[in-house]
């Protein structure tokens, strides 16, 4: 029960130094330096007032100095973070595929965050998610190698997944760039907004990160899902008027979970295993 709750707690941390990516990253400013300050009054958060979960909670979703509010999202990150390592504990005790699958899904988090505030998410992250998907692939093909030469290698197939994954997607956001643009054309809208994306690069890059670590049918599962999920925030934006324009990283990133425990399931049910 200890381990639990000190597996819970450093979650939390992690996931106030997610809060911290997710504000900075896009905006390039260090993660590093300076300590952390309120976005309001950009003044320094003394260390008593910026303990995970307990300091949001006890000071009601406000800044101690300036009393403005500050977003839920803080309180949502560092909660879903230390609930994922919880999970993972639970699922995996501290093992490879703990570490593996904690840095997977925590990339979930920060870049489903940026991307709700930002449509957009800086390229380096899903470079850094694909670099990390290979070095725990090499780390798991050394272990596989001590035990004898097996017929698949990790690292083979983390590098088959990713191509496939990346090759994929952009068949489809090519396709589907070229039927958007044709539409908007017909209805005379190009010249007044531009060319548009059906998907962009951010999302085919981000399904290689999938891929690396999920495989490839999570990755197919993730694609065709994702779409059905974003559904409800369209119904909810048309209904409230809210922008048309959808942070689909989100749902990328909720139908990868779905994948995460499913994808097999869901293929067999179709028909397609």
């Amino acid at each position: 029960m200890i381990e639990k709750i000190l597996v819970f707690i450093i979650g939390s941390c992690f996931g106030s130094f997610f809060n911290v990516c997710i504000y900075r990253l896009p905006k390039n400013i260090s993660i590093i330096k300076p300590g952390s300050f309120c976005p309001k009054c950009l003044k320094p958060i003394k260390w008593f007032n910026n303990i995970p979960l307990l300091s949001y909670l006890i000071l009601l979703g406000r800044c101690r100095d300036c009393k403005e509010k500050i977003s839920f999202r803080y309180f949502l990150v560092e909660a879903l973070t230390a609930c994922l390592f919880l999970f993972l504990y639970m699922k995996f005790s501290l093992s490879l595929y703990f570490l593996k699958f904690a840095f997977f899904f925590c990339l979930l988090i920060v870049v489903s965050f940026i991307d709700i505030d930002y449509h957009a998410i800086p390229a380096y992250i899903c470079f850094v998610g694909i670099m990390a998907g290979f070095v725990f692939a090499i780390y798991e093909t050394v272990i596989v190698l001590k035990t004898g030469l097996p017929l698949n290698l990790p690292i083979v197939d983390a590098f088959k997944n990713m191509v496939f994954s990346l090759g994929f997607v952009y068949f489809f956001k090519f396709f589907g760039d070229m039927l958007l643009n044709v539409y908007l054309s017909i209805r005379k809208k190009d010249s007044i907004e531009g060319e548009k994306e059906a998907l962009g690069l951010g999302d085919v890059d981000f399904m290689g990160v999938v891929g690396i670590f999920l495989g490839w049918k999570a990755v197919i599962v993730t694609f065709f899902l994702a779409p059905f999920i974003a559904v409800l925030y369209s119904v909810y934006a048309l209904i409230f008027n809210r922008s048309h324009l959808i942070p689909y990283l989100p749902y990328l990133s909720l139908a990868a979970v779905i994948s995460f425990f499913w994808a097999n399931k869901i293929l067999i049910y179709l028909g397609f295993m």
